[in-house]
C-alpha cells in the first residue's frame, strides 16, 4: 500500500459533517496499483462459489426481505490487498476519530450483484437502533469498480441515524429525504450502521461489487450487533 498520508485524510474526512448526516463519501481513497490489485483479487474471489456464504436454507430470508446479493465474509486470505487496507494508517486514523476509546475491526463483507439477475439490498439498518445507538459501529464501503444508478446505487437518508427505527413499508419503496450515491472505482463511503440505506436493483449489463470493512466500539458485545432491521421485520444474523 502507498505511504501513509494522515494529513490528506484529515482534509478528506469531515467528522462534523459525518456526524450530522450519518455518512460521508471519500473519493479515490484507493487508487493506482493498489486499486488494480484489489480489482484482480476481488474478481478472483467471486469466481469461487465455494467461498461464498451458502444460500441453501435462506430462501425465506431472500423472499421476505428481497435481499438477493451474493456474499463473501472474512475472506481476507483471498484478498490480501483488503487485509492490508484494514490496518492502513489513513483508515485507522478515521477509525480513531470515530471510536477514540477502542475501535475494533468487526468483519469484512464482499457483496456481489451479478449482471442480469436484478439483485438488490432493501432498506435496512445494520444494527437495532434501540439496542445500539449511533456512533458505535460503522461501515467502510470500498468500491473496486464504478457503480451507476442502473448497476446499483447506494441510497441513504441523510440524518436518519441514531435511535430512529426504519419505518414499516415496502422493502424497496421510496423514503422521504432519500438520496443516492454512485461511487467510482476506489471511492469509499463510510456510514453509521444505524443509517437507513439500501442498494437498488442491478438492471445493467455489468456486475456490481462492494467491500465492507466494519468497525465497532470494542465495549460492545457481538450479540448486541447481530440484529438487523428491515422495513418488514428484523433479522438475527447470528441465528
Amino acid at each position: 500500500m502507498e505511504s501513509p498520508s494522515v494529513d490528506n485524510t484529515r482534509w478528506l474526512f469531515d467528522k462534523s459533517r459525518f456526524q450530522a448526516q450519518g455518512f460521508i463519501h471519500l473519493p479515490s481513497f484507493v487508487h493506482g496499483a493498489d486499486l488494480e490489485s484489489l480489482q484482480a483479487e476481488v474478481l478472483a474471489l467471486i469466481s469461487s462459489k465455494a467461498l461464498m456464504v451458502p444460500r441453501e436454507g435462506s430462501e425465506h430470508f431472500f423472499k421476505k426481505y428481497q435481499s438477493t446479493s451474493y456474499c463473501y465474509v472474512d475472506r481476507h486470505e483471498h484478498v490480501p490487498t483488503l487485509a492490508a487496507l484494514i490496518n492502513h494508517p489513513r483508515l485507522r486514523h478515521i477509525v480513531r476519530e470515530l471510536l477514540p476509546e477502542e475501535g475494533l475491526f468487526h468483519a469484512s463483507l464482499v457483496q456481489y450483484h451479478k449482471a442480469g439477475e436484478g439483485q438488490a439490498i432493501p432498506w435496512h439498518q445494520d444494527i437495532d437502533p434501540e439496542v445500539v445507538g449511533a456512533g458505535q459501529m460503522f461501515n467502510f464501503l470500498l468500491y473496486p469498480f464504478d457503480t451507476s444508478l442502473e448497476s446499483g446505487a447506494l441510497f441513504v437518508v441523510p440524518g436518519s441515524h441514531g435511535n430512529k427505527r426504519l419505518p414499516a413499508g415496502e422493502p424497496h419503496g421510496d423514503l422521504p429525504g432519500q438520496m443516492h450515491l454512485c461511487p467510482r472505482a476506489g471511492d469509499m463511503v463510510i456510514t453509521d450502521c444505524t443509517l437507513f440505506h439500501k442498494v437498488n436493483h442491478n438492471t445493467s449489463g455489468r456486475d456490481r461489487m462492494s467491500i465492507n470493512m466494519r468497525f465497532r466500539n470494542g465495549a460492545l458485545d457481538r450479540k448486541q450487533t447481530s440484529v438487523g432491521i428491515y422495513r418488514n421485520g428484523r433479522v438475527n444474523y447470528g441465528g
